[in-house]
């Protein structure tokens, strides 16, 4: 195992974060390079994968991530390289993940107002006018008492929030098949649908004490 790449906990199991880049942890454990090649010893094993898949999201991702510059929860875009498809980004050494997996460390204790900052991102996400889909702890980290959140190739226009199905099959994992299968009409992924679904029912099973479904109800209801 690469002591560079960054990892999740699932399970009880260490394993890769995303089924599309490599994160890859810089020595100075405040830059995160986003490495989107196909060739990656991080994703052995994973089937589905493909250039037209991984070109697809990293061209989302870098629409995207500069959209959201201005804000505090966004990190620091520090470079993008689009011959290498690679984009660097400012980070913290973990993810929230690793807290909330542990045995000895406490959210409420290490940011106790986690809750209210991630509702204002989900707020400012709402006024901006789009759904943000990646929204798992291992998509969030804390620096200096801010709660950050990457992963931005899943953001979708709320006023258009239909994206073909097709284009996202190589990154549909076994466990969430249904899923995304219950929110596709003729081809297309309803987003909408998909992003109710995912706060209400979904989400739960990663997140301490669970604050999505009443996020939901009074973002977006």
């Amino acid at each position: 195992m690469n002591n560079n790449y960054l990892y999740k906990i699932s399970n009880g199991y260490i394993c890769t974060t995303n089924m599309l880049y490599t994160p890859i942890l810089l020595d100075d454990g405040n830059t995160l390079c986003m490495d989107w090649n196909l060739d990656s010893e991080y994703h052995i094993g994973e089937n589905g994968r493909s250039e037209q898949l991984l070109d697809y999201f990293f061209n989302r991702e870098i629409k995207y991530l500069p959209m959201f510059q201005k804000y505090s929860w966004c990190p620091k875009l520090l470079d993008i390289d689009t011959i290498q498809k690679k984009v660097y980004i400012e980070f913290k050494h973990e993810t929230v993940n690793r807290i909330i997996n542990s045995d000895i460390r406490n959210l409420d204790t290490e940011l106790p107002d986690w809750k209210p900052q991630l509702y204002n991102i989900l707020t400012d996400f709402k006024n901006e006018g789009y759904y943000k889909t990646a929204l798992y702890p291992h998509c969030f980290y804390i620096n200096n008492g801010v709660l950050k959140t990457f992963d931005y190739y899943g953001c979708v226009d709320m006023n258009n929030p239909y994206v073909l199905i097709k284009d996202l099959e190589g990154m549909i994992g076994k466990y969430s098949e249904d899923r995304f299968a219950n929110a596709t009409e003729n081809g297309m992924l309803n987003v909408a649908k998909f992003f109710e679904y995912t706060l209400k029912h979904h989400l739960c099973k990663y997140w301490t004490d669970d604050p999505f479904p009443e996020f939901y109800k009074r973002i977006y209801e």
